[in-house]
């Protein structure tokens, strides 16, 4: 046979806690509510806001005016979240219908000027940018875009580095099967 004790607290007053009119009557303690820690975004507005992390599993490209003047930089200005660039994936420099140089991208940060890497005359203003890892510059490259430049001139393209250290191109989320030059007419369509 059990026996279960109850205890009963008593407050300062000599009185059963929960009964005290005295305790009841005094002011509680209230905490204010915390504020949610701040979500991950991939549309920024400021240097405040959390920025969502590199997670797709593709490398990029940029266009550039001169592969020069970006050689060594830390930062690559970008136009909007790339939503598929993989971290530690290559950003390579197009430039003249040619992949010509690549850096690993760490993450996506915000920086308060930023200028156009395909225009250096143009002010983009505030926004995001791709941070790379300024050690990992291969300018010794140099990938003929083909027929395929005509349709990379403006943004930012996905593409696949292979093991071997060829270029699988991306659009819509697929690869871009290699065309030969006469399969494509002056539009840019695929010839039927």
């Amino acid at each position: 046979m059990s026996t279960d004790t109850v205890t009963i607290a008593y407050c300062e007053h000599g009185e059963v806690e929960a009964a005290c009119l005295e305790c009841l009557a005094m002011p509680k303690k209230v905490t204010p509510p915390r504020a949610p820690a701040p979500r991950a975004t991939k549309n920024p507005s400021s240097a405040k806001d959390k920025i969502s992390p590199l997670a797709g599993d593709l490398d990029m490209s940029l266009p550039v005016e001169a592969v020069d003047g970006v050689l060594g930089s830390d930062c690559l200005s970008a136009r909007a979240f790339p939503h598929y660039l993989r971290r530690a994936g290559w950003v390579y420099l197009r430039c003249e219908g040619r992949l010509q140089a690549r850096v690993k991208a760490t993450k996506v940060v915000w920086r308060d000027d930023r200028t156009d890497l395909a225009d250096p005359d143009r002010d983009l203003g505030p926004g995001i940018a791709i941070e790379v890892d300024s050690r990992t510059w291969d300018h010794d490259l140099d990938i003929d875009l083909g027929p395929l430049a005509d349709q990379q001139r403006d943004g930012f393209r996905y593409l696949l580095t292979n093991d071997d250290d060829s270029v699988t191109h991306y659009r819509g989320g697929k690869p871009i099967v290699d065309l030969d030059e006469d399969e494509i007419d002056l539009t840019g369509e695929l010839a039927r």
